[in-house]
């Protein structure tokens, strides 16, 4: 009977098995989340990570940033767009914003209260309903300020050091403390990359505050306000103790802090970053923790970073207990805590997109937030940050990485170069060094700039821009590459716990050039043939010598497999070279060492070799290697090859009074890998003395008794013989070829059955 002629009762009974057998996974079938700290619903959708990916694609965000830009309005030194001058400061430096969002100056609306509605509240001007409210802003003057994390534009917090973070943390506790003995709320926030609307790739925070509490914060007040009432302890604090206690969703623990991906998240990696005590604000940290802060902010955007190996973008921000003319009532319903909200989705260049239902109804993910945290998805990887070089960049100029003045360009493209001592925009005229000839004069349109339309090796060289009055304004030098092409790597293990790789550029670029270096362990399969086993890394492969062609990477797993990453970078851009190894097959031990031959006295055809382990390699009994021996004569082209048992062998077949050749190389015992290379070549004579008499006496025994026992055998081999032949008369050979009378042998009785007499003819 088919499915179709299946009446309702089977069919009802059918569809409660297949309901009975599918049990809910977070993982596979949607839910949705509650979200306590904004009283919010979150759907989650982790089935549609399996859709193709068709929409949009972000650039790559891997771009060169200059160290230092005169025309950045956040470098030292530089000057900002209302004219003021930037100090040439080392540290933090923090300044009013020249374009806030909350003016200082406006005028509060003309307001008149309506019965009924809060105070301070009314309708707008213009408007007679309550539909139509106005908030004025309570004392003027709200500040808005810009905060540097850094003096050097190509570094982000990742990239800085524990104690420059450390510094930032400070400046962001005085900050609060300033502005918040005034306004009731200090809102710090950071907008990493441009995908996250920054302008300026300089390290770099916002300072709003505001006379108002703004709606998310509202919302987390209510929150942590009712659990409090209810619970009679701080929400997130009970929150932090599950989490620990859970382990699903935890990044990173320290001793003062906690990161984890909350059970609520929206975006794909979001993460909430809180201290482990109760801490109402960021200036009340202590001096230990505050360092904690630094250490495990390093940690997490060093994990951001490396997650797609690129300057990963993000928006954070604290949120700590209201301040201003109300920090003296009880806010011990409050937690400090930071959120950090990246966008991306899949790989650097896929982002999650808050569009339709996320914006008509709901949020909504398309993966748990458990997904996220795991290794499974990669957050728990550690890695040194993206290199400097790789930093997003928003200067239209390419910029040098060697030498002040210096720009790289590629033959066969457009070219500008950038007049360095003048304001962007401003006219100048080029000329070639040593040339008189005007390039390009200061009526072209073009400011500052001078544009090579396909450039050639003609181009590269000196240019000289010079403003309208004839004063220098600088000199660029021009040199001209290729960008980066995959580089060759090859991975060779010296022991069992160590392994090293070295690479060299597939073709030359002509351009000063940078090798980022990373592995990471691969996932295998697991047990059930479809899920991954946790994947761990990716971490740096330290470069030995600094700057050397070769990385090293200590302290591997000789059964597991590593993925081997080396990035080219130069000025143009960077390419990646991905190398799967494992040990059991790049392992190939250094020579041995200490190879000796010695001559064996008395013995002209005898030679004696010895050698040690290679210093590299693990003392036996656990590691042992097997070896395998070679030696010639001298001007004699072809080697003679054993494989010895030890640590020494015998040659016995050396050529009288000539010196030999001898080298050695090893291999695991297990055959893992492959032979090493040879040891360098010792060489040896055979002694020229004869033997002495005992010797020779020795050798007369011993050939007396070898002929002693060929004689007994042959005697014994001639009476079996014959015995044979009397017992078997076929074999005697019968004159003239014919047998003689037949007598009864040994074998007589074997007759054949169907010769028996009376026996049946079947």
């Amino acid at each position: 009977m088919s499915r179709n002629e299946e009446g309702p009762e089977q069919r009802q009974q059918a569809s409660e098995a297949d309901a009975t057998a599918t049990a809910f996974r977070a993982s596979e079938h949607q839910h949705i989340r509650y979200n306590p700290l904004q009283d919010e619903w979150v759907l989650v959708s982790a089935h549609r990570m399996k859709r193709p990916w068709q929409g949009q694609v972000e650039p790559s965000l891997l771009k060169t940033v200059p160290r230092h830009d005169p025309h950045n309005p956040l470098c030292p030194g530089a000057t900002r767009a209302n004219g003021e001058v930037n100090p040439h400061y080392d540290g933090t430096f923090l300044f009013d914003n020249d374009f806030p969002a909350l003016q200082p100056d406006a005028p509060n609306p003309d307001l008149e209260p309506r019965p009924g509605l809060s105070t301070g509240v009314a309708p707008c001007p213009q408007h007679s309903q309550a539909l139509y409210l106005c908030h004025p802003s309570l004392p003027p003057s709200p500040p808005s300020k810009v905060m540097c994390f850094h003096p050097w534009s190509d570094v982000t917090l990742p990239l800085m050091s524990v104690p420059e973070i450390r510094a930032v943390v400070d400046a962001w506790a005085s900050v609060i403390e300033e502005l918040g003995a005034q306004y009731p709320w200090v809102q710090i926030f950071e907008n990493k990359g441009a995908m996250m609307g920054c302008s300026n790739p300089h390290p770099h925070c916002q300072v709003w505050a505001s006379s108002f509490l703004p709606d998310v914060a509202q919302r987390e007040e209510r929150s942590q306000q009712a659990y409090q009432s209810q619970h009679g302890e701080p929400l997130l604090m009970e929150y932090g103790r599950q989490e620990l206690l859970r382990k699903e969703r935890l990044v990173l623990t320290s001793e003062h802090w906690l990161v984890l991906v909350p059970f609520w998240a929206v975006w794909p990696f979001q993460t909430l970053l809180l201290p482990r005590r109760h801490v109402r604000r960021l200036p009340e940290l202590t001096s230990a923790e505050r360092d904690d802060l630094a250490s495990i902010m390093k940690k997490l955007l060093t994990k951001y970073d490396n997650l797609f190996e690129t300057s990963f973008p993000y928006s954070m921000g604290w949120h700590g207990a209201p301040t201003g003319s109300e920090a003296g009532a009880n806010w011990d319903h409050w937690q400090l805590h930071a959120h950090y909200y990246p966008p991306l989705l899949r790989s650097a260049t896929v982002r999650k997109f808050m569009v339709g239902y996320e914006m008509l109804a709901q949020a909504q993910r398309d993966l748990t937030p458990e997904q996220m945290s795991s290794s499974y998805s990669g957050l728990s990887r550690v890695l040194v940050a993206v290199a400097t070089a790789l930093v997003s960049a928003s200067s239209p100029c390419p910029q040098a990485w060697g030498p002040p003045g210096v720009q790289y360009g590629q033959p066969g493209r457009s070219m500008t170069l950038c007049c360095p001592g003048v304001t962007a925009g401003a006219p100048v005229s080029w000329f070639r060094d040593g040339e008189t000839r005007l390039l390009q004069g200061p009526g072209s349109g073009l400011g500052h700039e001078l544009v090579l339309a396909r450039a050639d090796s003609a181009d590269e060289g000196t240019y000289i821009c010079q403003t309208l009055d004839g004063a220098l304004g600088g000199m660029v030098t021009l040199q001209l590459g290729y960008p980066p092409a995959r580089p060759v790597v090859s991975c060779r293990a010296a022991d069992y716990e160590n392994f090293s790789c070295t690479w060299s550029p597939s073709q030359v670029s002509g351009l000063p050039t940078r090798y980022l270096t990373s592995y990471r362990k691969k996932t295998v399969p697991g047990a059930d043939g479809q899920r991954m086993s946790p994947s761990t890394g990716p971490w740096p492969c330290p470069q030995d010598p600094p700057g050397a062609a070769r990385c090293v990477v200590h302290g591997a797993e000789f059964w597991s497999q590593y993925r081997i990453n080396v990035t080219e970078v130069n000025p143009l851009g960077a390419s990646t070279r991905l190398l799967d190894v494992s040990l059991q097959n790049i392992l190939r031990p250094d020579p041995p060492q200490g190879l000796r031959v010695e001559s064996v006295p008395g013995y002209p055809r005898r030679l004696h070799a010895s050698w040690t382990y290679p210093a590299s390699w693990p003392r036996q009994p656990h590691f042992l290697l097997k070896f395998r021996l070679q030696y010639r004569p001298a001007q004699h082209p072809a080697w003679s090859t054993v494989e010895p048992a030890g640590l020494e062998e015998v040659i016995t077949d050396a050529v009288a009074g000539l010196p030999h050749a001898v080298r050695v190389s090893a291999r695991d015992f297990l055959d893992a890998g492959t032979w090493s290379a040879w040891s360098p070549e010792a060489w040896g004579t055979p002694s020229t003395d004869h033997r002495d008499p005992l010797e020779q006496m020795a050798v007369l025994a011993s050939l007396g008794i070898f002929s002693f026992l060929g004689l007994a055998a042959g005697a014994l081999a001639l009476g079996l013989w014959e015995t044979a032949a009397f017992l078997c008369p076929r074999l005697r050979l019968r004159p003239g070829g014919k047998d003689g009378p037949q007598k009864p042998g040994f074998l007589a009785p074997m007759i054949p059955v169907d010769k028996l007499p009376g026996a049946p003819n079947l």
